[in-house]
């Protein structure tokens, strides 16, 4: 009995096969280039393992250990054929060869240095008292010096904005905390149907936010063009288009409530910004002023905000297929302009041609003969594809700091005489008509990717076609292009550290001035990095957020 339990026990037990000549033919002398790749590798990293244990033997020893445990572990698993979840990783991700097990070795302890030597720089060595900054209390062998930061922190946060105003940069900021806190209860599944009225509430104030934004950190002016009864009529005239527009769509529904909230909306508002003026409470603040990490801020959000509804539309522009301007009407309009240059331009230009370019260029009507022909060739007369596809390939194909300069010259000439244009307005302007052509290219990747079936299904439902776009299309196409948008205002929010080359001092842009201080000279490293963790963690957030909404709307699996 006891022969037969022993047999029984050898035979289930793992039996550990082992060639090492043909482990050595395989993983080392395969070939030359690979035995000679593990040769130097090899002496590579026993180099650097022996330097680090000459600088730090404890926590390199440490390292070294745990690598010899990982690597038995994986070892014995293999001759065993019997993995842990643990030894089964680290054999896929870390000791699948020789030379994967060497490198990650070597990454641990440069990882290791790395981090040690961070530490060293920014905690051991390192001063927080901001009155050692100046130069005459610093030595080269001093670490970080994060006394600026807390030094600095006024022109980092704020730039050159007047104390005074501070207290309307802080209401910013808690406005938008306290709101946000308040929404991400209120909109959550189990509260949403038992509070709507509360919903609709935020909603509004959502809607609202930009204005109550604005007058916080723009101030309030009762005066201006854009405040006359010309503006009310307009504003009123344009208000109730749309509404019959999306009633005529059968987008919305017709109720007297909401009738009476689109017709007074504008009147209320224009009425209230008036009164409120007056009042001087919110006085206007000099917008060229705004700096560091505020107007970082709000050229980011700004440029999301205002290119996202022009993005769209010029996605939805370039893929429309209204009926175009037929040729018959087209090219008798075309070469009866074009006769009319070539008689009363051309011989002019002829005559004060200096060169054979310059009478070259006095032909130029004959370039609406070759516009037309594209017109009608490329977008079968469609006015809104033509024009959404230009604007769309010309912006896109200019970088953003020509169209920040443009901006700043061409601003002043589409406002009324005499009106003067903040160069940080023309700089909000411009980000978010760059911002729109990128993403306009981005919709219309979402839009390209519905199937024709879901077209098709919307309109054998009897959908027209701002129904099938608001309620079936849309909806998909810009789910699936989520992490596309996203990408993009995280460019957005990085790309604003060109306003400096303006003249305007954003978060990097007020860094520079600081490092030019007396006070400061030398701690470009300290701003520097100060900078980039900022820029991260905006970064950071934004993708994190992009990720629990693609999953919260099942777009894919992380």
């Amino acid at each position: 009995m006891a022969t037969s339990t022993e047999t029984l026990s050898r035979s289930t037990s793992p039996r550990i096969v082992f060639d090492f000549n043909q482990f050595i033919r395989d993983h080392v002398t395969a070939s030359w280039y690979l035995t000679v790749w593990l040769l130097i590798l090899s002496l590579l990293t026993v180099f650097y393992a022996v330097q680090q244990f000459r600088i730090a033997p404890v926590t390199t020893l440490i390292v070294t250990i745990v690598w010899i445990a990982s690597l038995i572990s994986v070892v014995v698993g293999e001759l065993q054929h019997k993995h842990t979840k643990a030894s089964r990783w680290l054999h896929q991700s870390l000791f699948g060869s020789i030379s994967n097990s060497l490198i990650t070795l070597l990454l641990a302890l440069a990882i290791l240095a790395a981090l040690r030597g961070i530490w060293d720089y920014a905690v051991v060595r390192a001063t927080f008292d901001p009155t050692i900054t100046a130069p005459e209390f610093r030595t080269p062998v001093t670490g970080a010096s994060w006394g600026v930061i807390w030094g600095a922190r006024k022109l980092l946060t704020t730039g050159t904005l007047e104390p005074d105003n501070l207290w309307r940069v802080w209401a910013s900021l808690w406005f938008i905390v306290g709101l946000s806190v308040i929404s991400a209860f209120a909109y959550r599944p189990p509260l949403r149907e038992r509070i709507k009225p509360l919903r609709y509430t935020l909603s509004t104030v959502w809607l609202l936010s930009p204005l109550i934004l604005f007058i916080l950190l723009a101030g309030l002016d009762g005066t201006g063009p854009f405040l006359s009864i010309q503006t009310l009529v307009m504003g009123e005239v344009v208000v109730l288009a749309i509404y019959g527009l999306l009633y005529w769509q059968r987008v919305v529904k017709f109720q007297w409530q909401s009738f009476a909230i689109w017709v007074f909306a504008w009147p209320a508002l224009y009425l209230a910004w008036r009164l409120a003026a007056r009042t001087e409470l919110f006085p206007v603040i000099n917008v060229e002023k705004w700096g560091g990490f505020l107007f970082t801020m709000i050229v980011s959000v700004f440029a999301i905000v205002a290119s996202f509804p022009l993005g769209v539309a010029l996605a939805l522009g370039r893929r429309s297929t209204v009926r175009g301007i037929p040729a018959w009407i087209t090219w008798p309009v075309a070469i009866g302009v074009t006769t009319w240059g070539l008689f009363t331009s051309t011989p002019g230009l002829l005559n004060e041609a200096r060169n054979n370019i310059e009478k070259l260029i006095a032909f130029w009507p004959l370039l609406i003969l070759l516009l037309t022909y594209a017109f009608q060739r490329f977008f079968k007369g469609n006015v809104v594809a033509a024009a959404s596809t230009v604007y769309i390939e010309v912006v896109r194909g200019v970088p953003l700091i020509t169209v920040l300069f443009m901006a700043i010259i061409m601003a002043p000439l589409f406002f009324p005489a005499g009106f003067q244009v903040k160069n940080a307005w023309a700089v909000l302007i411009a980000f978010s008509l760059f911002t729109a052509a990128y993403l306009a290219e981005n919709v219309r990747g979402g839009l390209q990717s519905i199937p024709k079936g879901q077209y098709e299904a919307a309109d054998a439902i009897g959908l027209n076609t701002l129904q099938k776009m608001r309620f079936i299309i849309l909806p998909q196409a810009l789910r699936a292009v989520i992490p596309a948008i996203v990408g993009l205002f995280i460019g957005v929010f990085k790309d604003s550290s060109l306003v400096a080359v303006v003249g305007l001092f954003d978060m990097l842009g007020i860094t520079n001035a600081i490092i030019g201080n007396p006070q400061w000279l030398g701690l470009r490293t300290e701003l520097y990095l100060f900078a980039s963790i900022i820029y991260f963690i905006g970064s950071f957030a934004m993708s994190s957020y992009s990720r629990r909404l693609e999953t919260r709307l099942g777009v894919g699996v992380r």
